[in-house]
């Protein structure tokens, strides 16, 4: 079964890197195995990535937002599975679902890891056809000097000095609160998932990202 997690690589792009790594420093090869970015697959075996191959038949359905605005979509209001004609989202130029078949004709928005795309719907046809580009729901800020643990508070604060980590929200630029989510990417598409997180101050974190409160322990 495929696991999805935040992965390293040796150069700017999967085709090109030799090795797949688990840290940021690139100190640790990954454990032997199939590796993708929904584009390609690649094995590496004893360390050492083996040549690249299409993925046709990768899974090209996206659990997707669904509403009459951007915000309703980013937001989740309505959700449905639907299926593109490409295994990438962004690169999708029509979509399949009952969902269209049921709604009125016009336009609407989907969205999917924090992208949104406008698509035209006819009542009645379940396909969907793009319109315009993939634009980001909201855009994130970075907030450097961040630590993090699986353990406690403490450790969190630990690791933001012993190992500073730069960390992702999407509240407003320049504040952090409850309700908010952390990622390890600018397009935040790769959760914190660990419980204690440091970014700013101490924060108890829902395993998805999600901050859940105010730490009592703080640095």
């Amino acid at each position: 079964m495929a696991v999805q997690n935040l992965y390293y690589l040796d150069a700017p792009s999967f085709s090109a890197a030799t090795k797949v790594y688990t840290d940021a420093a690139l100190t640790t090869v990954a454990p032997d195995g199939y590796y993708s970015d929904q584009s390609i697959s690649r094995e590496q075996v004893s360390g050492v990535l083996l040549p690249q191959i299409t993925c046709p038949s990768c899974d090209n359905s996206f659990f997707v937002g669904f509403g009459s605005s951007s915000g309703d979509a980013c937001d989740f209001v309505t959700s449905a599975t639907v299926t593109g004609n490409d295994t990438t989202f962004c690169n999708s130029t029509t979509f399949t679902g009952s969902i269209f078949q049921t709604s009125p004709s016009g336009a609407y928005y989907i969205s999917y890891q924090n992208y949104y795309l406008q698509v035209s719907v006819t009542n009645g046809n379940p396909v969907a056809t793009v319109v315009g580009s993939c634009v980001l729901c909201a855009p994130s800020y970075a907030i450097s000097g961040c630590g993090v643990s699986g353990s406690s508070a403490a450790g969190a604060c630990s690791d933001a000095g012993a190992n500073p980590k730069i960390l992702y929200s999407n509240c407003p630029s320049g504040t952090i609160d409850v309700g908010c989510s952390l990622f390890w990417d600018a397009n935040m598409q790769f959760p914190v998932t660990e419980p204690y997180v440091f970014a700013e101050s101490n924060w108890n974190m829902d395993g998805s990202g999600g901050i859940l409160s105010y730490s009592a322990i703080q640095c």
